[in-house]
């Protein structure tokens, strides 16, 4: 018997990539599948592997930054037969051994899911497709569409689900969830298509929806800044507010291209979550100003600070602010 351990990121990108990877690399019945995965926050995952767990596993690592994971990762390959790395995130800590596999690109035109289409020579692209939509790359997802020829209701149908998956990883803990990203994934990776999760009334797809929808109307109404430089929205200290977070600030990045869009989340600990975005127009540095601040990090085009101080909160407009204008 074989032991596959799969860390991924518990938002779409994170959960498409899985659910590509195993339908082209399933596990058998006699092999044992390990998940370990959390809030989309959650990104030290590979800590979670124990070097008698890691013993002569075949590790998946999948939509996490290496670099937040890079010692666990040293450790664990000292145990492991092997280790499966693909990401879209900072990388400067990567580093070569012989039982490693890595697949990076920080490129702001790319998510994990497509990374992982293109190793499998678009095997089960719709749900890459998915993936791209829920990352909030709009513009790449139309590419693909195109080429495949979908329909616009196909087209609408995939970029529902990719926005509700990714809507669904966002929270302090899995209890602000609807479903554990775990759970989510065991129950989508049965669906042969992206669209078949849509038609199924059965399925999360339906539970999401009147969530997210309920939650997006809150945050319309929530406090917000816009002037020539940029948007800023002050979300309160909520179970749909954290939900919400990082999907409203894609959804006003695709409304303002040409401006940064700052989500701040009030914390019941004092601080303040942040998710920043980009302007679409220039989608660098997100993950360079985030990084900036303790607990802060991501990618390109989209990153974010899990616990700012609340004093920093000026300061942290005025570094987008310089950067960007």
């Amino acid at each position: 018997m074989s032991k596959y351990i799969d860390v991924f990121n518990g938002d779409a990108d994170g959960i498409f990539s899985l659910i590509q990877w195993r339908k082209s690399h399933p596990i058998t019945a006699n092999d044992q599948q390990i998940l370990i995965t959390g809030v989309k926050r959650d990104i030290a995952l590979v800590s979670k592997i124990d070097n008698a767990l890691a013993n002569q596993s075949k590790i998946t690592v999948l939509d996490v930054s290496f670099d937040k994971n890079h010692e666990a990762v040293k450790r664990v390959m000292e145990h492991c037969h092997s280790l499966f790395y693909c990401d879209h995130h900072k990388a400067d800590k990567l580093f070569e051994h012989n039982n490693l596999m890595s697949v990076i690109d920080t490129a702001p035109t790319v998510c994990t899911g497509l990374l992982i289409n293109n190793v499998l020579k678009d095997e089960h692209i719709l749900w890459a497709v998915a993936a791209i939509y829920g990352d909030g790359l709009d513009s790449v997802a139309t590419q693909y569409v195109e080429r495949l020829g979908l329909t616009q209701a196909q087209c609408q149908q995939l970029k529902e689900l990719g926005v509700l998956v990714n809507y669904n990883g966002y929270g302090n803990s899995v209890a602000d969830l609807y479903f554990d990203p775990a759970e989510l994934y065991t129950r989508l990776v049965n669906y042969e298509s992206p669209l078949d999760v849509i038609v199924d009334p059965d399925s999360p797809y339906p539970l999401l929806k009147q969530g997210y929808e309920a939650d997006i109307a809150k945050a319309e109404t929530s406090k917000q800044l816009v002037d020539n430089d940029l948007i800023v929205v002050i979300l309160e200290d909520a179970p749909w507010a954290r939900r919400i977070s990082g999907t409203y600030g894609n959804q006003l990045a695709a409304k303002h291209s040409d401006k940064p869009v700052v989500i701040v989340t009030d914390n019941a600990s004092g601080s303040y979550s942040i998710s920043l975005r980009a302007p679409k127009v220039n989608p660098y540095g997100a993950s360079n100003i985030c990084s900036q601040f303790n607990t802060g990090g991501g990618r390109e085009g989209a990153a974010g600070v899990n616990e700012l101080p609340k004093a920093e909160l000026g300061h942290f407009i005025e570094v987008v602010r310089t950067y960007y204008i």
